[in-house]
C-alpha cells in the first residue's frame, strides 16, 4: 500500500483563505486570534489566583483563631483555678506528645501529600502549681510539612483543627509552587501536657 504525506500547507483551504484576504483583514484576524489565546491563558491565571486568594484568606483565619486559642488558653490556665479548681490535664509530657504525632501523621496519611515530615520539639512555656498535684502545665509543640494540592491542604487543617490531641495550630508558612499547582506547608502545632508525669509516677511507691 502506498500513501503519500503532504504537508504543504499553500494547500490548505483555510490557510490559503486567510492569504487571499486583504493585508488588513490578515492581521486583524490573527490579532483576535491572539487576543483569544490572552484571554484564555489569562482567566486560567485569574482562577489560580482567586483560589490561593482565597487559600491565603482561609490560612489568615486560621492564624488569627489560632492566636486566639493560645492568648485565651494563657489566660485560662492562670484564671481556671479561680473559678474551676486546679487543672489536671490527662497526658504526661510523653503521652501527650506521642498522641500529638499520630495524629497528625494519621490525618496527613488521610490525603494525597507528598514530602511529609514531622519533627517533635521539646516542652516549654511552663507554668508551675495549676494541677491537682502541683505540677508544673507544659506545651509540646511539634512541625510538620508537606506539598499538597490548596483543597487537600484545607481538609487536612480542618482535621488537626478538630482533633482533640491537638490544642491549636501556632503558625502556619505557605509556598506555592504554580507549575504543579501544588503549594508547601510547614506548620507548627501545639498540645498541652504535664511534663514528667509518667516518671514520677513510677518512682510511687
Amino acid at each position: 500500500m502506498n500513501f503519500k504525506l503532504d504537508f504543504n500547507l499553500d494547500r490548505n483551504p483555510t490557510l490559503a483563505r486567510i492569504r487571499s484576504l486583504p493585508t488588513a483583514s490578515r492581521y486583524g484576524l490573527i490579532a483576535v486570534g491572539i487576543l483569544a489565546a490572552y484571554i484564555a491563558i489569562n482567566s486560567w491565571s485569574w482562577s489560580w489566583a482567586r483560589s490561593w486568594n482565597a487559600q491565603a484568606d482561609h490560612i489568615q483565619k486560621i492564624l488569627a483563631d489560632s492566636q486566639r486559642i493560645i492568648d485565651d488558653s494563657a489566660m485560662t490556665v492562670h484564671s481556671g483555678p479561680e473559678l474551676y479548681g486546679l487543672v489536671n490535664p490527662i497526658a504526661s509530657e510523653s503521652e501527650g506528645a506521642e498522641s500529638m504525632a499520630k495524629a497528625v501523621v494519621e490525618i496527613v496519611k488521610k490525603y494525597s501529600t507528598t514530602n511529609f515530615s514531622y519533627d517533635a520539639q521539646r516542652a516549654s512555656t511552663r507554668i508551675s502549681g495549676l494541677s491537682t498535684t502541683g505540677e508544673k502545665i507544659s506545651k509540646v509543640s511539634g512541625e510538620l510539612q508537606f506539598e499538597c494540592s490548596p483543597d487537600t491542604f484545607s481538609k487536612i487543617v480542618a482535621d488537626i483543627e478538630s482533633n482533640p490531641a491537638i490544642e491549636s495550630i501556632s503558625s502556619i508558612r505557605v509556598h506555592r509552587k504554580e507549575a504543579e499547582k501544588k503549594i508547601v506547608v510547614r506548620m507548627t502545632v501545639d498540645s498541652w501536657v504535664i511534663p514528667s508525669k509518667s516518671m514520677n509516677s513510677k518512682g510511687v511507691g
